[in-house]
């Protein structure tokens, strides 16, 4: 009887959490900018052709890409590359839509440019009539910030998040995914959260070289701040904009010795309809609870990602 009570109640609350992660997690990527260079193809063109076999196909290999893909599609003079890349936070599902969605919203924004370029905050994606691979690019470049100053011990401040930058920046280089996050205590209350990352595509040297140049040219005063290159970004923020259980983790801590289980205790009998009343009393508000806070956090926290001003876009070469 206790297992079958017990079962229910595990079903009902797989349910529930699943629904609830459905509601939080089931929407558009949150789209930042795009950018269409005045570089334009004819409709029905071979071009064309081939950009749509491009982009149809990038979101199949997100699966099996770990987040980062590039492919071109036809020949010369209408070959095709395109390339995505996802936060190195997030998980193949969150890819896997961001990519899907970013491959049809790009010929919405820039329907007959040759060259395009289209960031999310969980992913972006480009395409373009030259070769893009392995090749380091910082133009277009996008500079983001919060309206709001630091007003509590701002040079403290820019303090610990130029130490926090250059950290993330020395483990993004040599990361396989070319990400790296750090996070550190600005006051008792509040925490600074750091994340960069590169193409991963691109050599060591040029990652090391673009985050510099993003990260000097991040607004240090502001409450948050980010800086997109092609190759390359970075952003900071008093609040935690990424995942913490799916960024890299520290080197794994030796394996205790195991020891010899304790005897199994024996359970009085007549007492398990009791036990199990309490434990369904218990675990089902205590699970409930947490997982309104879950949604709860996700929508103040995707409120707190929209107050961004562009400042500045600087269309260079692409």
């Amino acid at each position: 009887m206790f297992s079958l009570k017990f079962s229910v109640i595990f079903v009902f609350l797989l349910y529930l959490s699943s629904s609830l992660f459905a509601f939080t997690s089931a929407v558009d990527p949150e789209y930042l900018i795009h950018i269409c260079p005045n570089k334009n193809f004819s409709r029905n063109s071979t071009y064309q052709s081939n950009l749509n076999l491009l982009l149809s196909s990038l979101p199949r290999y997100t699966k099996s890409s770990y987040g980062f893909y590039r492919e071109a599609e036809g020949l010369d003079p209408n070959k095709v590359y395109g390339l995505y890349q996802c936060r190195g936070d997030v998980n193949t599902t969150t890819c896997q839509d961001c990519v899907a969605f970013a491959s049809t919203d790009i010929t919405q924004r820039c329907p007959t440019q040759k060259e395009a370029l289209v960031w999310y905050d969980e992913c972006y994606l480009r395409f373009s009539n030259v070769s893009i691979f392995y090749i380091p690019v910082r133009y277009p470049s996008v500079l983001m910030y919060k309206v709001n100053n630091i007003t509590v011990e701002p040079s403290q401040f820019q303090k610990l998040l130029s130490s926090l930058l250059k950290e993330a920046k020395t483990q993004a280089v040599i990361d396989p995914k070319k990400f790296a996050t750090t996070k550190g205590n600005f006051t008792t209350f509040q925490t600074l959260y750091v994340l960069v990352q590169c193409a991963e595509d691109v050599w060591n040297t040029d990652c090391s070289d673009c985050l510099e140049e993003a990260i000097s040219a991040l607004p240090t005063a502001r409450i948050g701040g980010r800086v997109l290159f092609p190759s390359c970004n970075c952003r900071y923020e008093l609040y935690p904009f990424y995942n913490e259980n799916l960024t890299p983790s520290p080197p794994v801590a030796p394996t205790p010795v195991l020891q010899s289980p304790p005897s199994p205790v024996t359970r009085p009998k007549g007492k398990s309809q009791i036990s199990s009343s309490i434990i369904i009393a218990i675990v089902a508000p205590i699970t409930f609870a947490a997982m309104l806070f879950l949604a709860g956090y996700c929508f103040l926290t995707r409120r707190a990602r929209k107050k961004y001003y562009t400042a500045q876009e600087e269309f260079g070469k692409f």
